[in-house]
C-alpha cells in the first residue's frame, strides 16, 4: 500500500475547508477492476476516515493506492493492515493503530484464522474484523455466509485476541525501524503513534 498527501490540484468540488478528503484505489493483480475491488476501496476509505485525524490538514487529499500482487485468502484483512502500516510510515496524523483479522467458520463450527483461499471456499461463513489499539473495539466488521448471532459474537471476541498479536508485530517492526535511524537511537522508550513501550529493565 502507498499513501500520499496532496495539497494542490484537489478539485474544488471535492475540497473541504474543514478537513482533508480520502481517496482509495485498489489495483487488481491482473486484468481490470471488479465490483469487489470497489467494495474493498470503500472499506479502506471508511477505516481511513475513522482513524486519521482529518481536521489536521484541511483542503488536502490523502490518496491511498493498494496494489494486489497475489492473493491466497484473507485479502481484506491484509489490505487493512497494509493501510495501517502505510499511514504510519507516511507520518499521517492518526488517532491510533488498527489491525485487521480474517476468520472462517467450518461446517462443524470450528474457527480458523488467517485462512487461505481454499479454506475460505470450504467455509460456511467468513468474517473480517478491524480493531483499534486503544480499547480494542471493533471499528469494522464484514461477514459473508451463514452465521448465527452467537457464532458471530464468538468470532468477534476471539479475533480480538488475534488483533493483539498484530499490534505486537507493528510495535516490533517500527521499533526495529526507529532503532536503525541515528536520530532515534537515544530515544528510549520509543514512542510509536501514541503508544509508549515499556521501559527496558535496568
Amino acid at each position: 500500500a502507498v499513501v500520499s498527501t496532496q495539497s494542490t490540484g484537489v478539485k474544488q468540488s471535492k475540497e473541504n475547508p474543514e478537513k482533508c478528503i480520502v481517496e482509495t484505489t485498489v489495483k487488481a493483480a491482473a486484468g481490470h477492476g471488479s465490483p469487489l475491488d470497489k467494495m474493498y476501496e470503500e472499506a479502506l476509505r471508511q477505516t481511513c476516515e475513522q482513524m486519521v485525524i482529518l481536521t489536521a490538514h484541511p483542503r488536502t487529499c490523502i490518496q491511498v493506492i493498494v496494489q494486489i500482487e497475489s492473493e491466497d485468502g484473507s485479502i481484506l484483512a491484509v489490505m487493512k493492515n497494509a493501510l495501517c502500516l502505510a499511514l504510519m510510515d507516511s507520518g499521517v496524523p492518526m488517532k491510533g493503530m488498527f489491525a485487521g483479522v480474517s476468520c472462517v467458520q467450518q461446517e462443524n463450527g470450528e474457527l480458523f484464522w488467517d485462512p487461505t483461499a481454499e479454506e475460505e471456499e470450504e467455509s460456511t461463513a467468513k468474517y473480517t474484523f478491524v480493531y483499534e489499539n486503544g480499547a480494542k473495539n471493533a471499528i469494522f466488521t464484514h461477514c459473508t455466509g451463514e452465521s448465527s448471532i452467537e457464532q458471530f459474537m464468538l468470532a468477534l471476541q476471539k479475533s480480538r485476541q488475534v488483533a493483539c498479536e498484530v499490534f505486537g508485530f507493528y510495535r516490533e517492526s517500527f521499533e526495529k525501524l526507529l532503532r536503525k535511524d541515528v536520530r532515534f537511537q537515544m530515544m528510549l522508550p520509543p514512542v510509536i503513534k501514541g503508544e509508549i513501550l515499556e521501559d527496558p529493565e535496568p
